[in-house]
């Protein structure tokens, strides 16, 4: 039974996976190349490190999938910014880009990341005192 419900599991975090990529691939207009690159990485790096802690596989989910939208948010309002001050400036910012892109979507992850180590660590919390 155990084992029954852990490929169900797989299976779930696997459609999960592929629509947020497809996702990602078909919003990728909207945003630059860079920042689908940061949003595959955080993926990555979400899927292979949250997923194996303990806590509730729909917590896990919401949680990976809240912060696809937090970061297209993010990655999107940063990009209409830069290009307001293009516009404004009349100045190409190609090379500042470069270099504040990925300190800004490192702000982003590493609060998203210690809200979501929060929220599963209350959650298991939760569980014991229930038990």
């Amino acid at each position: 039974m155990k084992a029954h419900k852990w490929k169900i599991s797989h299976l779930i975090i696997g459609s999960l996976i592929g629509l947020i990529m497809s996702s990602a691939i078909f919003l990728s207009h909207l945003i630059s190349e860079e920042s689908i690159i940061m949003l595959v990485i955080f993926n990555l790096l979400f899927i292979s490190l949250i997923f194996p802690l303990d806590g509730p596989l729909s917590a896990k989910t919401i949680l990976l999938s809240a912060g696809n939208i937090i970061g297209f948010a993010w990655n999107y309002l940063f990009y209409l910014f830069l290009y307001d001050v293009t516009i404004s400036l009349k100045v190409r910012f190609d090379s500042a880009f470069i270099i504040v892109s990925p300190i800004a979507n490192l702000l982003w992850i590493v609060s998203f990341w210690s809200i979501s180590l929060t929220t599963l660590s209350s959650s298991k919390t939760r569980l014991r005192c229930e038990t």
